[in-house]
């Protein structure tokens, strides 16, 4: 599927409690080519999500019983879904709502009233962010930039990195960065040090410099990691 025709066979899940906000919505996506399934409780989204597996989805953030937030942290804890697109739906703009969003995993927000141009957008956007990902190269990070969790398991990085580092896409994901580590490195982090500057062990000569990131109470979320090559 080429980026030009990505709506051809898409799915988008709308979650809505409010009948003509999912009636507006289902109009707006059917008619650019989305195929529509809705849902009118995050109960009754999340039935259909793992029976349905849609592409994206589009979730209003109030409703009754379990909110949009709830909803999307329960597809997060759910390694099937942990990439699929989620847009909040909000009749608010405020930042702590965004924040709420974005800790509760969110891919990106639109906000009430919205014009069919924005929406249109954001979907297009986030359908073609995930098909990147999915092998894990994301265009996006620039330079030689990495992505890994905690524990140094890559979850994305740059085309250029992508390059220096000659790993197939396909082994991308989920690929432990410390195999790239001299003996030296894996053993400062097996005793417990943290690596800062380090050097990595690949085809080309490459020196490394980790950064991490972490959520407001201390807690090691992820690793950003920039490459360069020595002389």
């Amino acid at each position: 599927m080429s980026d030009e025709d990505i709506s051809v066979d898409a799915t988008i899940l709308v979650v809505d409690d409010s009948p003509s906000n999912v009636k507006l919505l289902r109009l707006i996506l059917g008619a650019a080519g989305y195929r529509v399934l809705e849902a009118s409780s995050g109960a009754e989204a999340l039935e259909i999500l793992r029976r349905e597996r849609p592409d994206a989805m589009l979730l209003d953030v109030r409703m009754p019983g379990m909110t949009g937030y709830e909803v999307c942290r329960k597809i997060r804890d759910d390694p099937e879904f942990a990439s699929l697109p989620v847009i909040m739906v909000t009749s608010l703009s405020l930042a702590e709502e965004r924040i709420m969003g974005i800790e509760a995993g969110a891919t990106d927000f639109i906000s009430k009233p919205f014009s069919k141009n924005e929406l249109l957008a954001r979907v297009r956007t986030s359908l073609v962010m995930s098909k990147y990902c999915r092998n894990g190269i994301v265009p996006q990070l620039p330079g030689a930039a990495l992505v890994t969790d905690p524990s140094w398991k890559i979850l994305a990085m740059s085309p250029l990195s992508a390059v220096f580092l000659n790993l197939p896409p396909h082994d991308i994901v989920q690929f432990d960065f410390t195999q790239l580590l001299e003996q030296g490195e894996k053993d400062l982090l097996s005793s417990g040090e943290e690596l800062i500057d380090f050097q990595l062990q690949s085809r080309l000569r490459l020196k490394a410099r980790q950064t991490a990131v972490r959520d407001p109470s201390g807690k090691l979320v992820l690793r950003l990691i920039m490459l360069s090559e020595t002389a």
